[in-house]
């Protein structure tokens, strides 16, 4: 599919009569109307997404470095009385990918030439590379991207890197409410506890950063979006996460899975009834065998694992029942009855195919994620510097691996697709349908 050009080129024409009258001051900042190019930028990004394309890493770079690029013909235009004259195509090759990019012109002058791109049959090295991943996780130091831009003999200014700095930042929001799809066939999420400096007092601070993964019914996987919040969360906290996803278009999932957190399970059983709602078993092993005495572990040991590898959904209750009754014997009534009321939680994967049990079970699925987070925390010196490097470090993540994710399906869900779209169309097709006859039965 050919992709427009999301960043635009009408204003090109529009206006050189005006400069021809009216030579910019030397110095003066460019006229493009900024919010109308964002705007311009999102609704490409909402069409393509819409038509179905998976946006990579290489992709990003491509639209990033090109607006650079065009940036740098506008300063250029401030102080040669020139106009602009198209595009011409380049390729660059990176270790990530190809970037096919559109080189700006000018009419007349010979002089211009971006200095973002590399000289012509040179060799792209890691510096320049590196370059391109500073500007876009904004998570190197000045002076690391000093280092860089002196090594390729680039000639920018402080300013000049705070304002191609601002237009990757305008990329992260774009990518933040752009549109999901309606239906998938199971959603993931987890949490990572991380410290972040709070820009307001520079206080560190303890918070959590939860992710929203995506599996739709033909195996492939896409982050759907990531919140952070300090201390605790709450019922409202998850009702903002959850009114996000519906706004952003997300209305009907087989199945969620997460962790036990407060709230979650009222607010999915409220916005998404018909869904499925699997607390992780992975979690659930963690707390027993952490909250149990070790002899009541010990006995409850085998029990559980014969649970998680049953052979119907009535089969690991009725097991389960059996751990809750021993948990109770061993004086432990209460934690026995919470265990109890999260039982259909535990065990909604067994309703699922057999082979696709063992990806739904837990929310594992999100672990690479939190790993990456991880390494990004320890390069940043144990903790986030500020609430804009973690979410542009964040989102080079998630276009990093939405990269690596489009390129290959989870098998076992693609080859049960046709089954889980069945179980779909009973769950909601179906139920829809039924309940729009009682309603014209009633009227």
């Amino acid at each position: 599919m050919e992709r427009e050009d999301e960043f635009g080129d009408e204003e090109e024409l529009v206006g050189q009569k005006d400069r021809k009258q009216r030579k910019p001051e030397r110095g003066e900042k460019p006229d493009a109307d900024m919010s109308e190019l964002i705007e311009r930028t999102a609704d490409g990004y909402a069409k393509r997404i819409r038509d179905g394309e998976k946006i990579g890493l290489a992709s990003v770079l491509e639209d990033v470095v090109s607006a650079i690029m065009k940036k740098e013909r506008e300063y250029f235009l401030q102080e040669v009385p020139d106009t602009p004259n198209g595009f011409y195509s380049r390729m660059l090759q990176l270790a990530i990918g190809k970037l096919d990019l559109k080189v700006p012109r000018v009419r007349i002058s010979n002089a211009f030439r971006p200095a973002l791109l590399p000289a012509k049959w040179k060799r792209v090295d890691k510096d320049y590379e590196n370059l391109l991943i500073a500007l876009l996780t904004n998570g190197y130091s000045q002076s690391q991207i000093e280092r860089a831009l002196h090594s390729l003999k680039l000639p920018y200014s402080e300013e000049r890197i705070q304002d191609i700095s601002q237009l990757i930042r305008d990329r992260c929001e774009i990518f933040a409410r752009s549109p999901l799809p309606e239906s998938l066939f199971a959603v993931f999420i987890d949490a990572y506890h991380a410290k972040m400096r709070n820009d307001g007092d520079n206080k560190i601070k303890e918070i959590s950063i939860f992710t929203a993964l995506g599996i739709d019914f033909n195996g492939y996987k896409s982050i759907l979006g990531f919140w952070v919040v300090e201390g605790k969360e709450s019922k409202e906290f998850w009702a903002d996460v959850f009114q996000d996803l519906i706004t952003r278009g997300l209305k009907r999932v087989l199945i969620f899975i997460t962790d036990d957190f407060p709230g979650v399970k009222e607010i999915i059983k409220k916005l998404y009834p018909f869904s499925d709602h699997q607390l992780c078993f992975v979690h659930l092993h963690r707390n027993l065998m952490h909250n149990l005495p070790k002899k009541v572990y010990s006995e409850i040991r085998s029990l559980l694992f014969v649970a998680r590898h049953s052979s119907s959904k009535e089969e690991g209750l009725k097991h389960f029942e059996e751990i809750c009754s021993i948990i109770e014997r061993s004086g432990d009534r209460s934690y026995a009855q919470r265990l109890r009321g999260r039982a259909e939680n535990y065990f909604a994967f067994l309703q699922y195919p057999d082979l696709v049990r063992k990806h739904i079970y837990t929310t594992n699925a999100v672990e690479s994620i939190n790993s990456g987070l991880e390494y990004i925390r320890r390069e940043l010196g144990g903790y986030f510097p500020s609430r804009q490097s973690l979410d542009i470090n964040y989102f080079v993540q998630i276009i990093n691996f939405n990269d690596s994710w489009m390129r290959l399906p989870v098998f076992v869900i693609s080859s049960k697709s046709y089954e889980l779209r069945q179980m779909f169309a009973m769950r909601f097709e179906l139920r829809q349908q039924q309940q729009e006859e009682l309603q014209l039965v009633s009227a």
